[in-house]
């Protein structure tokens, strides 16, 4: 049975890079505030671009968990855009192994098939019940056309997503599982902070043990075992399916996490 891992964490302050404070998102804030906080980290948009991005809302829907929004070698001709929820990109082996290469959070984009129409050598799923915008070549094409700091800012965002793909590579061949894991903590913490997602030193993470298995090049017994030890060292706790992050610097030292890349 897959046993699933909120997180809980205490002190957002773990990177030790100077941020200004992180509004929590509210409902009032619209599906797409995700979005246009993260693209704002990279490119001041204007009220104009924010409205722009705003109108996507009526390319929204809900998926179910475990959906394949997007098959490996699969062709789309649009857009997908992360609105809730946490998503993945992964290949499978003939074995039906999995590897998990990246997780797509609110805010986050797949833009392949609305740029080049090339096929995907990866697939993209919903982890958990997601709400997606599925935006269609054309009006993907109108929005960069005609609001170029989107553009810069996604551009950006490309270059953030090709650092991180190299530090889960890292990840995988170099730490051991406890720094892995950290690893993964800390950078989700930095991620989900970004667009507003932490609250009170606070966020979920709904993702299975055999998830993070498949993330971390682990065993589902490696990762319970890993959180165990962490749990021992006084790192984290782990009550009602909820987990808490007691010493935040000292995981970001255990995993020699830097946040620069991000």
């Amino acid at each position: 049975m897959e046993t699933v891992v909120p997180i809980t964490v205490m002190d957002p302050a773990i990177s030790g890079r100077v941020r200004p404070p992180r509004r929590a998102a509210r409902e009032e804030d619209g599906p797409i505030s995700a979005l246009s906080r993260k693209l704002d980290g990279f490119a001041p948009l204007a009220e104009t671009d924010r409205a722009a991005l705003a109108s996507l809302t009526r390319y929204v829907r809900s998926v179910e968990r475990h959906t394949v929004l997007v098959e490996q070698e699969g062709v789309t001709d649009h857009a997908l855009i992360v609105i809730a929820g946490f998503a993945s990109r992964s290949k499978r082996r003939a074995s039906g192994r999995r590897q998990i290469l990246a997780y797509l959070i609110p805010g986050d984009l797949c833009d392949r098939g609305a740029l080049h129409g090339y096929p995907l050598d990866h697939a993209i799923e919903a982890l958990t019940h997601c709400r997606i915008a599925k935006v269609p070549r054309a009006a993907y094409f109108d929005l960069l056309g005609q609001h170029p700091r989107i553009a810069l800012a996604l551009q950006r965002a490309k270059l953030a997503e090709e650092a991180t793909a190299r530090e889960w590579m890292v990840n995988i061949g170099m730490r051991s599982g406890p720094e892995r894991m950290a690893h993964l903590l800390c950078e989700l913490l930095e991620r989900l902070g970004s667009i507003g997602a932490v609250a009170a030193g606070q966020f979920d993470m709904p993702l299975t043990q055999m998830e993070l298995a498949d993330t971390l090049g682990l065993s589902t017994v490696h990762v319970n075992r890993v959180l165990q030890a962490l749990r021992r060292d006084g790192l984290i706790t782990l009550r009602n399916r909820r987990l808490q992050i007691l010493a935040p610097r000292q995981l970001c030292e255990l995993a020699e996490f830097e946040a620069g890349y991000l």
